[in-house]
C-alpha cells in the first residue's frame, strides 16, 4: 500500500459516488469523466489499485458507521420497552376535604384560602348568601390532596377523590425521556404522548432474534417428541387371531370370492326326486 499513488480529485470523487450508488458507471458520469464511455471506463476503474484501496477503507468506515447505528437503535428500543409509564403520568386517588378535617368538617388548604372563599361569598349579594351559608373553618387548615384517603371519612368512604399526575420533564429517566414523545394540550386537558411499547417489543424480539429462536427451540422439541413416540412404538406384527365375540381364529373363517349362486343352495340329491329339485313336497 505504500507505493499506491495519491488518489486524483476526479478519481476521489469517482470513490464517493460509488460508495453512495454502488454503481460503476453511474459513478463515473457524476465524477465528470465522459458519460460515453462510462458503461465501459467505469467499471474498469474499479481495477485501479489506488481506487479499490480506497473503496475498501471507505466501505469498512461505512460498515462500522452501519453498526453503531444498529447498537443505537437496539438500545433504544430496549429502553423504550423497559420504561414505566407510570413515572410519566398516574391515576392517584387522594383525601377528600373532609377525610382529616376537624370532625370531618370542610378542611381548607390555608387561612389564604379561607379568607378568598369568605370575600368571594359577599361579592354574590344578599341573594346568594340568603341561599348559601357563608363558608366556616371548623374543620381547619392543613389540607393535602395528595395525601390518603381516611378510611372512616364519612363523606367519601374512605374512597377519596381522583386526580391526575404528569411528571416534569427535566426530571425524567432516559428510559422515560425516549418514551416521551411531547405534549398535547387542549382547553381542559393536558396528553402526554408515549412511544408504542408493544411495538417497541416487537422491533427488539426481530433484531435480536427471539422469535426465530423460540421457533426452532419448538421445533426441535416438536421433532424430537415424535421421534420418541417412533422409538417407544411396537414392532410386533398385528394379531389378526380373534375378534371380540368369535371363538374361532379369523384366519379359519371362510370368506367367498363371490355370492353364493342358487346351485350353491341346492340340496343334495334324494333318491326318486329330479335331480334339478330344489325343495321338497
Amino acid at each position: 500500500m505504500a507505493n499506491v499513488r495519491p488518489l486524483l480529485p476526479r478519481q476521489k470523487l469517482f470513490v464517493a459516488e460509488y460508495l453512495a450508488s454502488r454503481n460503476a458507471s453511474d459513478a463515473y458520469r457524476k465524477a465528470g469523466y465522459a458519460p460515453k464511455d462510462a458503461d465501459v471506463a467505469g467499471p474498469r476503474l474499479l481495477g485501479n489499485v489506488g481506487i479499490a484501496a480506497a473503496i475498501r477503507v471507505g466501505m469498512d468506515e461505512l460498515l462500522e458507521r452501519i453498526s453503531l447505528k444498529a447498537e443505537d437503535i437496539v438500545a433504544k428500543l430496549e429502553l423504550i420497552a423497559t420504561a414505566d409509564p407510570s413515572k410519566l403520568t398516574g391515576h392517584h386517588i387522594g383525601a377528600c376535604r373532609y377525610c382529616y378535617g376537624i370532625d370531618h368538617h370542610y378542611q381548607w388548604r390555608t387561612p389564604r384560602e379561607f379568607s378568598e372563599a369568605v370575600e368571594l361569598h359577599m361579592l354574590k349579594g344578599e341573594a346568594y348568601a340568603a341561599n348559601h351559608p357563608p363558608p366556616e373553618q371548623e374543620g381547619g387548615y392543613g389540607y393535602r390532596k395528595t395525601a390518603r384517603p381516611c378510611p372512616d371519612c364519612p363523606e367519601c368512604e374512605g374512597l377519596g377523590q381522583p386526580y391526575v399526575i404528569f411528571a416534569d420533564t427535566r426530571d425524567m429517566e432516559p428510559a422515560e425521556r425516549e418514551l416521551f414523545l411531547g405534549v398535547k394540550t387542549t382547553q381542559h386537558s393536558i396528553e402526554y404522548k408515549m412511544a408504542d411499547k408493544a411495538h417497541a417489543l416487537e422491533q427488539l424480539a426481530k433484531r435480536t432474534g427471539v422469535f426465530k429462536k423460540r421457533d426452532e427451540d419448538v421445533a426441535n422439541a416438536f421433532a424430537q417428541a415424535i421421534a420418541d413416540i417412533q422409538n417407544r412404538t411396537s414392532r410386533a406384527p398385528i394379531n389378526r387371531g380373534k375378534q371380540d365375540g368369535d371363538k374361532r381364529p379369523r384366519q379359519h373363517l371362510r370368506i367367498p370370492e363371490h355370492p353364493p349362486t342358487h346351485s350353491d343352495n341346492m340340496r343334495p340329491p334324494i333318491p326318486g326326486y329330479p335331480p334339478t329339485c330344489d325343495a321338497l313336497p
